[in-house]
């Protein structure tokens, strides 16, 4: 007898999928931001202990598809997705966030925000925290601490910190792009512990891909 399909797993109430936040700005090229706005809202969203969030691998495999938002959350297997965009035009951003129940599609809540470059981590801190307090889940701690530390004191640091994220996840030559921003974030604040990642990073693959010599690299 043919065997019947197992059952899918439950799905969690306090779960959620971040999907890649669309880049709105005039220059293409700031799709790296975009990306990088993404992976940081999901990195603090992990911090929350209650809170069951998508792979970043997961959800990007979506970007720049056309799928229904509650197909998404089926195949994810989460109860909300957080959907989004980025305009960045010189100093100014402007991030739209809008979380969505996916059972019926409605959005639970959402909030455009308009502010300076300098800015960045508290917004990104704000909208984690939002998602944390829409969806009922209790922060570490007392519930003070920041869930978006800033890593550096010098934006165009980070700023090629996300480039080199960028690069990096395209494989390929991207591999030597995504060095050279690392490099060039770690000349700006040596003291910058995520770039000297991205460098092991870069390494690594480019040793794995056979892009240089594994002895030389490692």
């Amino acid at each position: 007898a043919p065997r019947s399909a197992p059952a899918a797993p439950p799905v969690d109430e306090k779960s959620i999928a971040v999907l890649p936040f669309a880049n709105m700005s005039a220059d293409a090229e700031n799709e790296y931001f975009s990306d990088g706005m993404t992976e940081e809202i999901i990195n603090a969203l992990v911090q929350v202990a209650e809170l069951r969030v998508a792979a970043r691998t997961s959800v990007f495999a979506f970007k720049g598809k056309a799928d229904d938002l509650r197909t998404i959350a089926v195949k994810l297997n989460v109860r909300t997705v957080l959907e989004g965009s980025v305009r960045k035009a010189g100093n100014q951003i402007r991030i739209t966030a809008q979380l969505i129940n996916a059972d019926d599609g409605y959005h639970i809540w959402s909030e455009r925000f308009d502010r300076a470059l300098d800015d960045i981590f508290a917004v990104q801190d704000e909208i984690a925290r939002t998602i944390a307090a829409k969806l009922k889940v209790k922060l570490v701690g007392d519930g003070r601490q920041l869930l978006v530390k800033p890593p550096t004191d010098d934006l165009e640091a980070y700023q090629l910190y996300l480039q080199g994220r960028y690069f990096w996840g395209q494989r390929g030559g991207g591999l030597l792009k995504g060095l050279r921003c690392f490099e060039a974030a770690l000349a700006r604040d040596p003291n910058y512990a995520l770039a000297y990642t991205g460098v092991a990073d870069a390494y690594t693959l480019l040793g794995f891909y056979g892009y240089a010599r594994p002895n030389d690299v490692m």
